[in-house]
C-alpha cells in the first residue's frame, strides 16, 4: 500500500512533467497542423515523421548563448521569463483531470487526480493567470528596447480589455453551477438530460463558452490577438531581446497557458472527465480527448484568421465582448432566480 502523501508527491511530479511534454507536443502539433492547412509537409527529418523535432529544438536552445542588451536591467530581465513559466505551472495545480482512484488498490485512500483540491479553485486560477502578464510587462520594460516595450504595453492593455469579459463568462457558469470548486461543477455534469443529452453546462451557457474561449485566446496572446509579439510590426515584441532558454521559457508558458485555458473550459463547460463508454476510473481519457480538441481549435484559428488591427482588438473587447458578457450574466442570474423559486 502506498501512503497518500507519497502518492501526492508522485502526482505533482507527474503533472509537472506532463505539462512539459504537452508543450513539446503542442510545438509539434502546431507545425504539423499549420503544414496541413498550407498543403506542405512540416517537420519530417528528425525522427519518424519529425516526432523528435521539438526535443531537437530544446537541445539547440539549451546550448545557445544567453544574450542580454547592455542597457537592460539584469535582475528583472532574467526574472521575467521565470515568472511567466512559474505562473503557468502554478495555475494548472488546481485543475482536476480525473475522478477519485485508488490506482487499482495501490493507495491507502482514494485520491483525486488533482494536485491541489481547493474549494475556490476557479478564483485561484483566475488570480494566478492574471499574474502571468507581469512577466511579459517586466520583459518589455527591462529589455530597454522600444519594440519590447511596445509589446509589453500592448499585452497589459489587452489583458485589461479581455479580463473583464473572461471573468464575467466564468461568473455566468459559476452561477449555474452554484460553486467555486471545479470538482463540484464537474460532478454536477455527470449523466444526461432526457436520456441522451449530456448535462454539460455548455448546453445552458453556449454564449458564455464562446466568450470564454475568445477571451482565453486573447489572454494567451494567440492569433488573431497576438499583438504583444506581432512579428510584422514589432520584430518579436516583448521577447525580442531574449535568446536561449529564456526565450524558450516564454513559449513554454504560452503553451502551458493554452492547456490550462482548455482544461478549465473542459471542466466548466464540457463535463470534465465524464463521457460515455468508459468507466469513471478511465474518465481521464475523455478529459484528454476534449482538451486535445480545444487545442486543435486554437491552432486552427491561428493559421486561418488574419491578425486584427490594434484598434479593432480594443473595440471588439470593449464594444462587443463586454456588453455580451454582461447581458449573458444578467440573463443567467435571472434564470437561476426564476427556476430556483
Amino acid at each position: 500500500m502506498i501512503p497518500t502523501f507519497i502518492a501526492q508527491i508522485v502526482l505533482l511530479l507527474f503533472v509537472f512533467h506532463m505539462l512539459l511534454i504537452a508543450a513539446a507536443a503542442m510545438v509539434y502539433a502546431e507545425r504539423k497542423v499549420a503544414a496541413m492547412i498550407q498543403q506542405r509537409l512540416g517537420p519530417y527529418l528528425v525522427g519518424p515523421r519529425g516526432l523528435m523535432q521539438p526535443f531537437a529544438d530544446v537541445i539547440k536552445l539549451m546550448f545557445k548563448e544567453q544574450l542580454r542588451p547592455l542597457g537592460a536591467d539584469r535582475f528583472l530581465f532574467m526574472l521575467a521569463p521565470v515568472l511567466s513559466a512559474v505562473t503557468a505551472f502554478a495555475a494548472f495545480a488546481v485543475v482536476p483531470f480525473g475522478a477519485e482512484t485508488t490506482l487499482f488498490g495501490l493507495l491507502e485512500e482514494p485520491m483525486r487526480l488533482q494536485v491541489a483540491d481547493i474549494n475556490v479553485g476557479v478564483l485561484v486560477i483566475f488570480a494566478i493567470a492574471s499574474m502571468g502578464v507581469y512577466g511579459i510587462v517586466l520583459a518589455g520594460w527591462s529589455s530597454n528596447s522600444k519594440y519590447s516595450l511596445l509589446g509589453a504595453l500592448r499585452s497589459s492593455s489587452q489583458m485589461i480589455s479581455y479580463e473583464l469579459s473572461y471573468g464575467l463568462a466564468l461568473a455566468s457558469v459559476l452561477l449555474v453551477g452554484g460553486s467555486l470548486s471545479l470538482t463540484e461543477i464537474v460532478d454536477q455534469q455527470a449523466g444526461t438530460w432526457w436520456g441522451f443529452l449530456p448535462r454539460w453546462l455548455v448546453v445552458l451557457q453556449p454564449l458564455g463558452f464562446l466568450i470564454y474561449m475568445i477571451a482565453g485566446i486573447a489572454e494567451t496572446n494567440r492569433a488573431p490577438f497576438d499583438f504583444p509579439e506581432a512579428e510584422q510590426e514589432l520584430v518579436a515584441g516583448y521577447h525580442t531581446e531574449y535568446s536561449s532558454m529564456s526565450f524558450a521559457m516564454f513559449f513554454l508558458a504560452e503553451y502551458i497557458n493554452m492547456v490550462t485555458v482548455s482544461a478549465v473550459a473542459v471542466n466548466l463547460f464540457l463535463g470534465g472527465w465524464h463521457g460515455p463508454f468508459l468507466p469513471e476510473a478511465f474518465g481521464w481519457i475523455w478529459f484528454l480527448i476534449k482538451v486535445s480538441v480545444l487545442l486543435f481549435v486554437y491552432i486552427w484559428i491561428r493559421w486561418t484568421l488574419p491578425r486584427y488591427r490594434y484598434d479593432q482588438l480594443m473595440a471588439f473587447g470593449w464594444k462587443v465582448l463586454l456588453p455580451l458578457s454582461v447581458l449573458n450574466l444578467i440573463v443567467t442570474a435571472a434564470g437561476v432566480i426564476y427556476f430556483a423559486v
